[in-house]
């Protein structure tokens, strides 16, 4: 029997789900990038509707829990063995439950378990409501700074994640089998980590799932937007070259101006909504200069409209064009 490990990386669109879920089917075992919640388990054994699962779930994107709920629900029904690890989050909800009870914050300093997290995670939010306020100031270059401290403080945050869920998977993995693991795109340190611990027993492959439709467009398998390519630096521990990663920060600014935040959904006239949305913004933002964004950030700061701060970057660099 085989002993095969597929890391799927892949963003919560529904766009990858039929990539997902014709990975998933080649494998015994899924894990998927959750925290445990019994009322799925419930739903998976027909004891609970989709409708009362969903609440009792946070999610960014309805359309995509959904359909992505029921897909692995008719795997289960296959014999697939179905996990939902992820430690991190798991405990972050009961750090924010306790707090939401008025619990002393050293009920979870004590708890051995709680305690790295909730230091880590107060540590980037403390960093990011920093960067909130320098953000409304003049200085390019010290706003530039805050996106990277902010940056550095979640690249701490992702690599305890990844460490706890890759020792959570060690721990219920079986002799053989097929495993399939779903993980975001960015938890490139956990592909590494589960190397680190399997490689020499395991064989370990890697699949971003919408390679298909983005290989024959830019020769990779998946393309980051900056923000997300600054982070990694930092997760990865890369030696550290300012000027990119200023770059970086910079392009990051103008980035997140421009991209729709609201849930796409495929059609015959567009299968790939989000990607495409997304590449084209890299694509975009990848022409600026770290002097461009200083100039742009100041004249997008007050749109809220992707459209409009998209059109407006299209039109700046444009004038250069003409």
């Amino acid at each position: 029997m085989e002993k095969l490990i597929t890391i799927g990386f892949s963003p919560h669109r529904i766009e990858t789900l039929p990539f997902a879920k014709q990975l998933m089917e080649n494998h015994d075992i899924i894990i998927l990038e959750e925290p445990y919640n019994p009322a799925f388990y419930e739903f998976l054994k027909d004891n609970l509707s989709l409708k009362e699962y969903l609440k009792t779930v946070d999610f960014w994107f309805p359309q995509f829990i959904k359909e992505s709920s029921l897909i692995i629900k008719e795997l289960y029904k296959k014999g697939k063995i179905i996990f939902q690890i992820e430690p991190y989050l798991e405990k972050l909800i009961k750090i924010q439950q306790k707090i939401a009870r008025e619990e002393k914050i050293e009920n979870i300093l004590n708890d051995p378990e709680l305690k790295e997290i909730y230091w880590v995670e107060n540590k980037a939010i403390g960093k990011l409501l920093e960067f909130y306020q320098i953000s409304l100031g003049e200085n390019f270059l010290e706003i530039i700074t805050a996106v990277k401290t902010f940056s550095k403080a979640d690249a701490e945050r992702f690599r305890l994640r990844d460490l706890l869920r890759a020792k959570a998977v060690l721990k219920i993995l079986p002799e053989k089998g097929r495993i399939y693991i779903e993980a975001g795109t960015i938890h490139l340190y956990f592909k590494r980590l589960i190397h680190f611990y399997l490689g020499k027993s395991w064989k370990i492959e890697h699949k971003f799932l919408l390679e298909k439709f983005l290989k024959p467009l830019t020769g990779r398998p998946w393309i980051f937007p900056p923000g997300e390519l600054l982070t990694l630096r930092y997760i990865l521990k890369r030696k550290e070259n300012i000027e990119i990663e200023n770059l970086l920060a910079a392009r990051s600014l103008i980035y997140i101006k421009i991209i729709p935040k609201e849930e796409l959904i495929p059609s015959s006239k567009e299968p790939f909504p989000h990607i495409t949305q997304e590449l084209k913004a890299i694509k975009m933002v990848n022409k600026l200069s770290f002097e461009d964004c200083a100039k742009l950030y100041k004249k997008l700061f007050f749109i809220k409209d992707p459209e409009t701060a998209k059109k407006l970057v299209e039109n700046y660099l444009n004038s250069f064009n003409n």
